[in-house]
């Protein structure tokens, strides 16, 4: 890999700061039903016609299942610090319990040991919202069975590869469940939003049951639109919804009196046992922030029920893809864990990066240059006013699929030759291999 001629200066990051990159198994393996690997929520759903851009599937993604190798000689250019990654439910577990699949446990050993020898720790997540669609078959994620199912997964993980990974999250973006059971728009494609609840408490269960180490979490702050009472209700309902459901029993002691009586008004409480609370509530040593940006809401122009972003936006600062370019969000997500929660404890950005818009260069991204560069500085200046804010880690490492888009929204910091599977670097990759370079000289 080459080098550029971009502004590589790193803004003032603490000296033990971690740089990384992140991927998702379903998002970059491929290899769908090779080796005895059984299938999961999304190699269902995504053979699903109408469920997924094109209607192509993730069957083979970016193929790393056979092309791992070409990842971890990413990796080493890049210099990262840390990878982020996911484990197969369903490729370890065909049936989600009982029997492991020795092919599995093979392709992820390799991986892992790859990865130490090039000196890179391995983050692993055990849950990126493929659940093994055996388990989907007897209820899935709204079964309270699955608190049992995840610890049984995670203790086989553990005893698999704890010797060698330190670093782990029980679940990436629990928010998945609520698209997927309630809104139908992700795996497994139901429209159930009392199945939703009860499927993100019981996540939230199945986190303490199984807890290892840390936990993900999607925060997109709100902010109303205008100052009318209908625009802070709105941005108050879509906090709720969105990441104070899973903070407020993680690190609130339980379910807040607005959101109780909302979701009792509305007949979507889930059931919570006596002990759940004391459960999902287990110490963790790390919190893992996934940041892209904010959501401004216009009671006027927003639909409650949905996720995106109204119209129009404050200061018109837009990226080619559409988005706001709000790099602030990351400062007021780390300010938020900290005020609102108490939360003062190591933190990681487990995720964070921008998709390519519709006149992007396949290779020359400079606008994602400017992005990352924002959200570092952000992160800098938390660091400096006494965030425990430990490590970053981008996203993407490839051109994934991108679950319901597919290939229509590219991430990486490597695009994917379609003929090779060569992993080709964008200007983007150099850059920051050259601040990673910067950053660990000035150590």
């Amino acid at each position: 890999m080459t080098g550029g001629t971009f502004e590589t200066t790193s803004p003032a990051l603490p000296p033990a700061f971690e740089f990384g990159v992140a991927t998702s198994a379903y998002q970059i393996e491929g290899a769908w039903n090779t080796d005895g690997k059984g299938p999961s929520i999304w190699d269902t759903f995504s053979h699903t016609p109408g469920k997924v851009a094109g209607d192509i599937p993730g069957d083979v993604a970016c193929d790393s299942y056979h092309h791992y190798p070409l990842d971890l000689a990413a990796l080493r250019e890049l210099g990262v610090d840390g990878y982020r990654m996911s484990l197969s439910w369903s490729r370890l577990l065909p049936e989600g319990a009982g029997a492991l699949n020795p092919a599995g446990v093979s392709y992820y050993d390799r991986v892992i040991d790859g990865l130490l020898e090039a000196g890179i720790r391995p983050n692993i997540t055990l849950y990126h919202w493929d659940l093994p669609q055996a388990l989907e078959d007897r209820g899935g994620w709204p079964n309270r069975d699955v608190a049992e199912w995840f610890a049984d997964y995670a203790a086989k993980a553990g005893e698999l590869f704890g010797d060698r990974v330190t670093r782990w999250s029980t679940l990436n973006e629990p928010i998945a469940l609520w698209v997927g059971y309630a809104l139908g728009g992700f795996a497994p494609g139901r429209t159930d939003p009392r199945a939703a609840r009860q499927a993100m408490h019981n996540a939230m269960l199945a986190h303490g049951s199984g807890s290892e180490i840390g936990i993900v979490l999607d925060v997109w702050k709100r902010q109303p639109y205008s100052d009318s009472s209908a625009d802070v209700a709105l941005a108050q309902r879509g906090e709720d919804d969105g990441h104070r459901f899973f903070l407020d029993t993680l690190l609130g002691g339980g379910y807040s009196a607005r959101l109780e009586t909302r979701l009792h008004a509305d007949g979507t409480f889930p059931e919570v046992h006596d002990d759940d609370l004391a459960t999902i509530a287990a110490p963790i040593d790390y919190l893992g922030l996934n940041v892209y940006s904010r959501v401004v809401v216009n009671s006027k122009t927003q639909d409650p029920n949905t996720w995106a972003p109204s119209d129009p936006h404050p200061g018109g600062n837009f990226l080619d893809n559409g988005a706001e370019y709000y790099p602030r969000a990351v400062y007021e997500a780390l300010e938020m864990v900290r005020d609102d929660y108490g939360w003062i404890g190591p933190v990681f950005i487990t995720e964070n990066g921008m998709p390519d818009g519709p006149h992007a260069d396949p290779e020359h991204d400079e606008e994602r240059i400017r992005y990352v560069r924002g959200f570092l500085e952000w992160i800098a200046r938390a660091a400096a006013e006494g965030a425990d804010v430990r490590g970053y880690y981008l996203w993407s490492l490839l051109d994934n699929y991108e679950w319901s888009a597919a290939f229509t929204q590219r991430f990486g910091l490597y695009r994917i030759d379609p003929e090779t599977f060569a992993r080709v670097p964008k200007d983007s990759a150099r850059w920051y291999r050259d601040v990673i370079a910067r950053h660990r000289a000035a150590r």
